[in-house]
């Protein structure tokens, strides 16, 4: 599919970063969940196991929260990108 992109420079770099940056967001934010043993708010399913995730301080849940929500804004960035470069041109299938 990548040697498809019909992307400059530029934009493949975006959307490179974009992908890195908001798998790592991600990452992140199941990584200190674990590691704290909370996020169960953010976290659904990981909570509802024996002896999943439990709810702690504000400011842990907060943090969980705003780690895995950063994921999203450079996720839809490069999913955007990479289906614009993916654009067929006119009069081709």
């Amino acid at each position: 599919m990548w040697h498809r992109l019909k992307l400059g420079t530029g934009a493949s770099r975006v959307a490179f970063w974009c992908a890195i940056l908001g798998a790592l967001a991600i990452l992140a934010a199941y990584t200190v969940a674990a590691a704290w043993g909370v996020g169960n708010e953010t976290i659904k399913l990981a909570g509802e196991l024996p002896h999943g995730l439990s709810h702690r301080s504000p400011f842990q849940e907060n943090f969980i929260k705003v780690l895995a929500y950063s994921s999203a804004p450079p996720d839809l960035v490069w999913i955007a990108l990479v289906l614009w470069g993916l654009r067929a041109e006119t009069g081709q299938r």
